[in-house]
């Protein structure tokens, strides 16, 4: 019987070892794949809130200085990573002057911009929308404090899975009331009384303008009167006013006008002359 070549003596010890070789790698393959790294994040996010419902976010993420002095540079090369997550956020609608500062010194990256109308004024106060999940750390007139924790797989983690611990700062505006977290809804309410103060010309010169109103009502009121009594008076006709008598001054001598006959145009001499001198014709 021929023996065994020393090739395939050596088969099975080549087979362990390749076995072993593939469980030591497969922590690596699992990371790669999904499973969390060592590294992580540290978030602030800050919602500061106007009287309107517009609001003013600045997002403050810290990163491990290991991984920051690694992949950092990445932000620099990419900056839509940046604004990408947040123009696909459900929380945000418009973005508005957005910009990124990038501290490699602080493995920091913090992001501000604008976004209108993130408060909904309702029927029963004002809301923010869109924290569920979230722990609540302190409410008050002045601000409302969230926090979570996550693993993230997104742009800011360069879609490595990520420890994310999170903290969310609510800015009320000022004068807000009765602020509050709804964890069932995930909702912030607040409520705004508006001062008087503030509300317009015609407001803060209340006085001034009743007194101004009433006057022109007052002079409108007499004009309309003065139309209404005046109305059904005629004017004076043309010869009645011929008719009536002038009036002679004291010492002044009255002009009278010279007369003529109808028929031939002579003059007549005096009012008391019954026909004419030249064609004998009376004078009417």
């Amino acid at each position: 019987m021929v023996g065994r070549s020393p090739l395939r003596k050596l088969i099975p010890y080549i087979a362990v070892l390749a076995l072993i070789v593939c469980l030591s790698a497969y922590p690596a393959l699992a990371q790669e794949i999904g499973e969390e790294s060592d590294y992580s994040m540290q978030e602030e996010y800050r919602i500061e809130l106007g009287d309107t419902g517009d609001a003013h976010i600045t997002d403050t993420i810290t990163y491990d200085p290991a991984w920051f002095e690694e992949f950092g540079y990445l932000f620099d090369e990419n900056p839509n990573l940046l604004s990408r997550r947040y123009r696909a956020d459900s929380n945000v609608g418009e973005v508005e002057n957005f910009d990124v500062d990038i501290d490699s010194g602080d493995a920091t990256v913090t992001v501000t911009f604008d976004t209108p109308g993130l408060a909904y004024n309702l029927s029963d106060g004002w809301t923010v929308f869109g924290y569920a999940d979230y722990e609540l750390v302190d409410e008050g007139d002045d601000e409302v404090v969230l926090q979570a924790a996550w693993t993230v797989t997104n742009e800011f983690s360069l879609f490595e899975p990520m420890g994310l611990e999170e903290e969310v700062v609510i800015d009320l505006p000022d004068g807000a009331q009765n602020g509050d977290y709804d964890e069932a809804t995930g909702a912030i309410e607040y409520d705004l009384a508006y001062a008087a103060e503030g509300e317009g010309i015609l407001a803060e010169n209340q006085t001034l303008f009743t007194i101004i109103f009433a006057v022109v009502m007052a002079l409108s009121l007499i004009l309309l009167l003065y139309l209404f009594t005046h109305r059904g008076q005629a004017p004076v006709p043309v010869e009645a006013a011929a008719a009536v008598p002038q009036v002679v001054e004291p010492g002044v001598e009255a002009v009278t006008k010279p007369k003529f006959c109808k028929k031939c145009g002579y003059p007549r001499g005096s009012e008391e002359e019954l026909f004419c001198r030249k064609c004998g014709a009376p004078h009417a």
